[in-house]
C-alpha cells in the first residue's frame, strides 16, 4: 500500500468494503475499523524504516567484499 497524499473516497472504498465483508464473516461490526487501523500502522512502519534506512551511509556493493 503506497500512500502519496490524503486518502480520497475511492482510495477509502475497498478496505471498507473488504471491512465489511470481515464483518459480516466474523459476526463483529469492527473489523472494518481494525483493518483501516491496521493498515495505518503498517504504512506508519513503513515510512519509519525507510526514514532510518536514510540515514545509514549507502556503500557500494564491490566495497562490501
Amino acid at each position: 500500500m503506497e500512500i502519496l497524499g490524503p486518502i480520497n473516497s475511492h482510495g477509502l472504498k475497498f478496505p471498507s468494503d473488504l471491512g465489511r465483508c470481515i464483518s459480516q464473516v466474523w459476526d463483529d461490526v469492527r473489523e472494518s475499523a481494525f483493518l483501516i487501523q491496521r493498515l495505518s500502522v503498517l504504512v506508519l512502519r513503513f515510512n519509519y524504516s525507510v526514514a532510518v534506512q536514510g540515514t545509514f551511509a549507502q556503500t557500494p556493493t564491490e566495497d562490501m567484499f
